[in-house]
């Protein structure tokens, strides 16, 4: 029991103390009233015990022999739903403790980089509860730099990514919003995205007519690669609150014939699926992979950014490590609050690990650079 104590105090430490993490719950509304759960610190230990022991049940039977705080499954369940705020706030401390262990590798050259994505979790059930994990992750020191969870309702965002000015968000076609895009511009950020002609509105830059399939394809040609000077508008506007277009560059990549035919296979199965009869644009693109980005083309070639979005599959990589090693892949949780304290208690598990094993490494490599 010792030993386990000097284990807990360690992640206590992570997070700036006891005394940190019991403000943290109560300025969050966690814990409003000590009862059987004293204070903060014990109740993260609650959260994160339900995390790995997957139902409440018996996480309660072990909550009084395990943290010293006795309690039913429904008394449990009242701690965890309330729990949520306080756990969001525990993920974004380790994040900041993690940016500020983790140091950019001296061989890393070029602005900060953001993958961006989400991932979506189910609770059990027809109708069961949903939630959506928000998050971007740093692929020069391979870690997360943003994470939120949201309810379902609250779709794929690039505002949810926490792009800072100067950094350059990657992202897939599910992100490609004008409004959010021009926000980025503004604030001095840059994005590299992968763009669809049903996705978002573009334009030609002098007429003002909407691009076509067609002007796409004469620009690739017989080429590999080709580049389009575009303007983006927003396809609905509020009132008279219509904004001029915006600048930006469309990258136009042959697919290969492997993404040609994938392509070819996810049109048809949505047609035969949800009987959606797809345009003649999308067919004669099947072939094609537009990126759209707001980096100036005096140091970002064409090559260059093409190979920037190629590193969009770490964020997914990074989702499945953590879903498998923390045996995410099938929430117990029936209740949307629930399962957002059960997502968010995985997530602080997976950082601590993170955070500990960085922490060995540079005990026992003090002049390596992690």
């Amino acid at each position: 029991m010792e030993a386990e104590s000097d284990d807990w105090k360690q992640i206590e430490q992570l997070l700036g103390g006891a005394d940190a993490i019991d403000a943290l719950a109560r300025e969050h509304g966690a814990l409003k009233r000590a009862r059987k759960v004293r204070d903060g610190s014990q109740l993260l230990r609650l959260a994160l015990g339900y995390a790995t022991g997957h139902s409440l049940r018996t996480t309660a039977a072990w909550s009084g022999p395990g943290t010293g705080a006795a309690l039913c499954d429904v008394s449990l369940l009242g701690r965890l739903r309330e729990a949520g705020d306080f756990l969001a706030c525990v993920v974004q401390r380790l994040l900041a403790r993690m940016a500020d262990t983790i140091l950019v590798p001296q061989d890393w050259q070029g602005p900060p980089v953001r993958l961006v994505d989400g991932s979506l979790f189910n609770g059990p059930g027809f109708k069961g509860a949903r939630q959506r994990l928000h998050a971007s992750f740093d692929p020069a020191r391979q870690i997360f730099t943003a994470i939120d969870v949201t309810p379902i309702s609250q779709g794929e965002s690039l505002l949810h990514a926490g792009i800072e000015k100067g950094a350059i968000a990657v992202a897939d076609r599910n992100y490609a919003k004008t409004h959010v895009l021009r926000q980025l511009d503004e604030n001095g950020s840059f994005f590299v995205l992968r763009a669809g002609m049903r996705s978002m509105r573009l334009v030609d830059p002098v007429s003002g007519e909407r691009l076509g399939s067609q002007e796409v394809l004469r620009v690739l040609g017989q080429s590999e690669a080709g580049e389009l000077a575009v303007a983006m508008v927003e396809a609905k506007t509020a009132g008279n609150a219509a904004k001029p277009a915006m600048p930006a560059r469309l990258i136009i990549l042959k697919a290969s014939e492997t993404a040609t035919r994938r392509e070819q296979v996810r049109i048809e199965q949505s047609r035969r699926v949800h009987k959606a009869t797809p345009v003649q644009e999308t067919l004669d693109l099947a072939g094609v992979v537009m990126i759209i980005t707001n980096l100036p083309a005096e140091s970002w070639s064409i090559q260059r950014i093409a190979a920037l979005y190629k590193l969009r599959w770490q964020i997914e990589l990074a989702f499945k490590t953590i879903k498998s090693l923390f045996e995410m892949r099938d929430p117990p949780a029936k209740d949307p609050r629930l399962l957002r304290t059960w997502i968010l208690a995985n997530l602080i598990c997976a950082l601590v690990a993170s955070l500990l094993a960085n922490t060995m490494r540079q005990a026992t490599f003090p002049s390596a650079q992690v």
